[in-house]
């Protein structure tokens, strides 16, 4: 299908504009056209997975004039990075609308339009190849969420809109600042306009130029990602959030900030980087090592997920910044992985709450008894979160720290105590609502999964347990961009292909003939 990404950017969107065509009380039809849209996107999505091809670069690629005179194009497409994000937006984007389903009381046709348009903008952002186009999806991203957060959140919800906005648009504002300045600059040494991100890529600048325009990028990713000590909007948000947009906010929109370092910073500025990378790291350990201790005292369970996340988002970092391909390769399988452990625990933190009153861990207690399902699953996504061999979290984690260890051997040492915290908090707070004595009656009539809980639950479990045992299923998507990536940086990529590890032994130097055939082909050629 030779439109394939504008359809799936713009059906969504459309079906969010549909939302107004339906009388305000018809919430069964509502909630239905919203599900119904988001898995006919998802439907016509399976072929953007099953039909990439992970040697041929940059595919499904389309471009259009937009605004000639100032070189702004429609330009579109995918590659090894970013195809994996798509996916997950495609196919969270129902699961968190099946997630809604009889939880948001008022409002219905705004709820699910904006849930809609938050994929929209998501996706966009991430197939965006002019940095315009970009910079707009980036923006349309922001104000879905905002509703979300402001109208159908908690009782704080004004006090962590606001700040959420604020970090987000002084981030997003630097960002434009040194956009133009980028797009001025390739004026100026070449005499054409233009946002076309490979054209804007080796630009040469003064030293003062480089780290201005580095630190505005950088900082509009690290407030998105977040990077410490710019997640101070984090656990506001995330806990103040309707539990399923905090699942897409942290499954989906927090990893377009990750993304943002690959595509965006590193390449345009890739001596800046190597300089900076080391301190990155620094502050990635920081933000793995601060959010850990912090989740250990923290009685909300939503809120101990959150610092969870932001400690399991720092890991990321420290990947990506390692310039290595273990680093980077681990990175992006841990989009996949920590989307689905820590969103599906959002979800899960959300169904205890509504039985039981409140999110407060002191006030359950031996309720493994009544909800044997509900406790399982539970404790086999904590399992996957807290990287357990065999789950998907281990696959990335162990790939992410073999890269930091390699480029910064102390860095890496330390990162890895990050494991070791992970446990403390999740197994603490496992312990204290399921196992030990019912502490309160009403725990002893405690409600297990439903049809639709496990519905929603299910498949992302599914998911976490296919890739744990045979993550080569992704990594084989991943690793010929990542390699290409690395020499477009100028970074040796490693000898072997990662995701040679994972191939059966009769065909393991095909694969690894396969995986190096034509790097140089995978940063240039389109689908």
């Amino acid at each position: 299908m030779s439109h394939l990404l504008s359809i799936l950017i713009l059906l969504p969107a459309l079906a969010s504009l549909g939302m107004l065509l339906i009388p305000s009380d018809r919430k069964q039809v509502i909630k239905t056209w919203a599900l119904g849209a988001s898995l006919l996107n998802l439907a016509l999505g399976l072929g953007l997975w099953f039909g990439f091809q992970p040697e041929a670069g940059f595919q499904f690629s389309e471009m259009a004039t937009w605004l000639p005179a100032l070189g702004i194009s429609y330009h579109v497409g995918v590659d090894g990075l970013s195809v994996l994000i798509a996916m997950l937006t495609l196919a969270l984007t129902p699961v968190a609308i099946l997630a809604s389903w009889n939880r948001i009381k008022h409002q219905l046709r705004g709820y699910y339009a904006c849930m809609l348009l938050l994929s929209s903008g998501m996706l966009g952002a991430v197939v965006a190849r002019d940095l315009f186009l970009f910079y707009i999806f980036w923006e349309i991203m922001l104000l879905p969420m905002f509703f979300m957060i402001g109208i159908w959140g908690g009782e704080r919800r004004v006090f962590a809109t606001v700040k959420f906005v604020v970090y987000t648009l002084v981030g997003s504002l630097f960002m434009f600042l040194a956009i133009l300045y980028v797009t001025f600059k390739h004026h100026a040494l070449n005499g054409t306009w233009t946002f076309d991100i490979a054209s804007l890529y080796g630009l040469s600048y003064t030293p003062t130029e480089m780290w201005l325009l580095f630190g505005a990028f950088f900082l509009a990713f690290a407030i998105k990602t977040p990077v410490w000590p710019f997640h101070s909007w984090l656990p506001d948000a995330y806990t103040q959030a309707p539990a399923p947009a905090t699942f897409m906010l942290s499954a989906v929109m927090a990893k377009i900030g990750a993304y943002g370092f690959l595509r965006f910073l590193i390449p345009m500025f890739p001596e800046a980087t190597r300089t900076a990378a080391p301190w990155i790291m620094g502050l990635a350990v920081i933000g793995l090592i601060y959010g850990a201790w912090i989740a250990l005292v923290q009685t909300d369970a939503k809120r101990l997920i959150a610092y969870s996340s932001l400690s399991h988002m720092s890991i990321i970092v420290l990947g990506i910044f390692a310039l290595n391909a273990y680093g980077v390769s681990g990175a992006v399988f841990y989009f996949m992985a920590h989307a689905l452990a820590t969103g599906a625990l959002f979800l899960l933190v959300m169904m205890l709450a509504e039985r039981h009153g409140n999110r407060e861990i002191a006030g359950f207690g031996g309720i493994a008894k009544a909800a044997p399902w509900l406790a399982a699953t539970f404790v086999f996504v904590t399992m996957a979160s807290v990287g357990l061999p065999g789950l998907n979290g281990f696959i990335g984690e162990f790939l992410m720290m073999i890269g930091a260890y390699g480029a910064n051997n102390v860095l890496g040492v330390i990162a890895t105590t990050g494991v070791i915290w992970s446990a403390c908090y999740m197994l603490w707070m496992v312990s204290r609502i399921f196992f030990g004595d019912v502490t309160r009656p009403e725990n002893k009539n405690f409600k297990d999964l439903t049809f639709r809980e496990a519905a929603v639950i299910l498949p992302l479990a599914a998911v976490i347990l296919w890739t744990g045992f045979y993550p080569q299923s992704v990594l084989s998507k991943v690793e010929p961009s990542v390699q290409a990536y690395l020499q477009q940086i100028g970074v040796a990529p490693a000898k072997a292909a990662i995701s040679d590890a994972h191939t059966p032994a009769g065909s393991e130097n095909a694969t690894h003939d396969q995986g190096h055939a034509a790097p140089g082909a995978a940063v240039s050629q389109d689908h």
